[in-house]
Order: structure tokens, then sequence, then C-alpha cells
């Protein structure tokens, strides 16, 4: 009777070693991809969030006939819950509300989008050139970089002050900003003229003119006219 031999083979030490490098290196490799692929679509559902509360602003524009505004009695939370059925008031922050943006990691302090305080109470009518007009855009960042529940939006002509909000640049990939506009479309815009001069710091944000004609005026795309 005869017996066969069965022979086992294993790895090496050094070849699980290689293994195990060749992993690593992968995972190196794929691990800011797959990093930039989720801030991508953060910033892709941000937009939608944007195009939904400017076609809002829209509904509320039709039955008052005037740019939503701030007031002691209500905020714009609760101006356009009828419309969203979302966000009752300032206070309310439910995770997958269409006022929070999905990159904003501190919503109890931050305000995820701002409105264009330039069009408070105006008259839509009045708002010429509707699909270049700012309606609203990221937000919640005050001037010192901290956070604000404010849900209002400084445009980048107007001096600052302890309540200013400016666009938060710190949120999504390249600076790029969610902007939805007069007419209901939202897009994405980078830090730049003629949406804005650039980051929070950059030299002329604030500079208080308002003359058009003045080749510094800065609030092109957020006045009336």
């Amino acid at each position: 009777m005869s017996h066969t031999r069965r022979k086992f083979s294993a790895f090496t030490l050094v070849e699980l070693l290689v293994v195990i490098g060749i992993i690593a290196v992968l995972i190196a490799v794929l691990l800011p991809a797959l990093s930039a692929a989720r801030s991508q679509a953060k910033a892709v559902t941000c937009l939608a969030n944007v195009k939904q509360l400017a076609t809002a602003l829209q509904m509320y524009a039709n039955d008052y006939k005037v740019f939503i505004g701030y007031s002691s009695s209500t905020d714009r939370k609760a101006a356009l819950y009828p419309y969203l059925k979302m966000g009752k008031n300032n206070s309310d922050n439910q995770q997958m509300s269409v006022w929070n943006c999905p990159a904003n990691d501190r919503i109890d302090v931050q305000a995820s989008y701002g409105f264009n305080t330039k069009l408070n109470w105006q008259k839509y009518s009045r708002i010429r050139r509707t699909s270049e007009k700012v309606a609203l855009c990221d937000g919640g960042l005050k001037e010192d970089l901290t956070p604000s529940t404010a849900t209002h939006m400084w445009s980048p002509g107007t001096p600052g002050s302890s309540s200013a909000c400016r666009p938060d640049y710190l949120r999504h990939p390249k600076q790029r900003i969610g902007v939805g506009f007069c007419d209901g479309h939202a897009e994405v815009m980078p830090m730049k003229p003629p949406f804005y001069p650039g980051p929070i710091g950059t030299p002329g944000i604030g500079n208080g003119i308002t003359d058009p004609a003045d080749p510094n005026f800065l609030d092109r795309m957020w006045v009336i006219n």
C-alpha cells in the first residue's frame, strides 16, 4: 500500500510583507480619490438645496411681491416654511433639512446659507436681470471666521460689522460657492469677481462704494439695477 505525501505551500514572511506593502500603497492612492468624490457629492447636494431655496424664494415673491427679508417678528426660515415644509425657525436644525449643507459639520452653530441683504424687502418687479442677481449662497461665516446662525449674506462692498456674514469658502473644494439667483436657478461660483473679490480678508472687501460708475464698485451682482 503506497502513501501519497501531500505538499503544503505557504507565503514566506517576505512575500507576506510585499502583499501588505502593495495593499498599503493602494489604500494611500485610493483614499484621496474617495475623499474628493465624497466632497464633490456633498457639493452637488448643497447646490440642489440652494436651488430649492431659490425656488421657494420665488414662490414667496409671487405671493408677497417682495424679496424675502428679516424682521423681529419672523425669520427667513419661518417665512419660507409654507413652501419648503422644512425649518420652522432658525433653531430648527434637522440634519436632512434643505436648510443644511451636508458639508456643514456644525449646523447647531452655523447657518448653511445666507440671503442677500441688499435686496431685503425690495419689490421683486424692480430687480433687473434676475438671472445675474445673487439671491443666496453658502454662508454662516463671520468676518473673524467664527460661525453664525444668521441666515443673511453681506454683499462684497458692504462694510463689515460684528454681525456681518460672508460666503463660506472653506466648505467645498477649490473655494467654490453654491449660489442661488433671483430667477430661481443655481450654479457654482468661484470666490472671484464679479461674484466676490476673494475670501474673507481680501483687500477691498467692505469698501463701502455704492456708485456703480466707480471702477471699484463690487456689488454689481447684488443690487437691484
